[in-house]
């Protein structure tokens, strides 16, 4: 109440400011309870766009956004009625149009929130809610953790579902998410903004050690989810908020997954010693490790239809139903995607699509950077960006590697990063007056 009333006195009622309630009422919901974030920030969307009718072509990244929207419809109807590829003849392929759902309004949603992340000001205030909002799958993931308190618990005829699978069926902390990968995900996103929270308010003990607690508590569960991807996206985190003093535990770590890749060779009993998420490093680089093949798969299925793809989501049919010589015969994978964000663009939509998106993203990662880490601007306050920034990072490194954007939340999280990102170069305020604002 006391956030919302604070939005309540900066912004009076109109449809920009509803628009803004709903936007940060929808990140306060949207990791325990999706259809209800959705519900907000679905409002949030419409009262952005009618608002600014212009949004989408008085910018060019804007404009770019709608062409690639335009290059991923152009490919799913060429893949439902001109060039159907035999695999998806004799399946639905209407659910090639269903699927194109997982990446059009993740689009829309990055031009749309734009509106509310302009300043400092807003995005320290998405920063609080997020942070709020993820306070509860934390405590979720406790329950998980101390009390072996398993699910699935339903409200509204399971519209609303919080797993809370046992751990010895996800094989790591996973909360109130499907599966330990999503949590070690959001985990990795949360943390830059909890340590902002923690270095801002540190002349309030009370807001202080909240930030602290929750900050040491992302990280405790970071590790353990046994996610790879959360454990990376950690690192690079400590890295950028503590610099040079965190490059000599990322010197370890390294050492500690070069030593358990070797050791195997001498006494594979020694490895036993080491956690479980620096165990799953071992292999990776192998010729045919999991993701190894997979990526080799899809880059032949790409080569074979590069302009428009196979369609959004059909990765699954394609693997299991088509000659690959990449995938070896003494191992068989049931993959659902391509593990490879990248990869997976290119493979659904074609090579156009994937690489103006991908274009785009690091176009946007990049300002952002020279922005916010330029020498003309050491003051604290950037800070906030520079968290955004990790956060994104952090995001980057988990897509090259899995393609946890088909959850819902993720894919909304995604896109309300990247608008933010955007307009750190473009805040309105005064460099110098700045610091009063985060």
């Amino acid at each position: 109440m006391i956030l919302i009333n604070s939005i309540k006195k900066k912004y009076p009622i109109n449809i920009g400011s509803i628009g803004k309630y709903c936007f940060f009422l929808g990140v306060f919901f949207l990791p325990t309870a999706l259809p209800i974030a959705g519900t907000f920030l679905i409002i949030a969307l419409v009262c952005s766009l009618v608002k600014d009718k212009s949004i989408f072509f008085k910018d060019k990244v804007n404009f770019s956004i709608v062409i690639a929207i335009g290059l991923i419809i152009l490919s799913t109807i060429n893949n439902f009625l001109i060039q159907v590829p035999q695999e998806l003849v004799d399946s639905t392929n209407k659910y090639l149009w269903l699927n194109i759902f997982n990446w059009i309004p993740a689009l829309l949603s990055f031009i749309g929130f734009q509106n509310y992340l302009k300043t400092r000001k807003d995005r320290l205030n998405f920063s609080k809610f997020f942070i709020a909002g993820t306070v509860p799958f934390i405590i979720s993931c406790l329950f998980q953790l101390f009390f072996n308190i398993s699910g699935p618990f339903e409200i509204f005829n399971g519209l609303i579902v919080w797993f809370q699978k046992p751990l010895e069926v996800t094989a790591g902390v996973s909360g109130l998410f499907s599966n330990r990968n999503y949590a070690g995900f959001w985990l990795a996103i949360s943390l830059p903004f909890s340590l902002y929270l923690f270095k801002k308010n540190q002349n309030s003990r009370i807001k202080s050690i909240s930030a602290f607690l929750i900050s040491c508590t992302i990280i405790y569960l970071i590790v353990l989810t046994n996610s790879r991807n959360a454990f990376i996206g950690l690192t690079t985190t400590l890295m950028i908020f503590f610099g040079l003093k965190s490059i000599l535990f990322f010197l370890v770590i390294i050492l500690f997954i070069t030593i358990q890749n070797l050791l195997p060779l001498i006494n594979s009993e020694i490895t036993s010693l080491f956690p479980v998420t620096l165990k799953r490093f071992r292999d990776i680089f192998f010729i045919d490790a999991p993701r190894i093949v997979i990526f080799r798969s899809a880059l032949s299925f790409i080569l074979e239809r590069p302009l428009f793809g196979w369609g959004a989501g059909t990765f699954f049919l394609i693997y299991t139903n088509k000659l690959n010589i990449w995938r070896p015969p003494f191992k068989y994978f049931v993959p659902f995607h391509t593990h490879n964000l990248f990869l997976e663009m290119t493979f659904n939509f074609g090579i156009p699509a994937s690489i103006l998106i991908t274009s785009i993203s690091i176009f946007i990662f990049t300002k952002a950077i020279s922005t916010s880490f330029s020498p003309k601007y050491k003051n604290a306050f950037f800070n906030l960006d520079k968290a955004w920034i990790s956060g994104t990072l952090a995001l980057f490194i988990m897509f090259s590697n899995d393609v946890t954007f088909y959850d819902g939340k993720i894919s909304i999280l995604t896109s309300i990063l990247f608008s933010g990102l955007r307009c750190i170069p473009h805040s309105p305020e005064k460099m110098e007056t700045s610091h009063n604002i985060v």
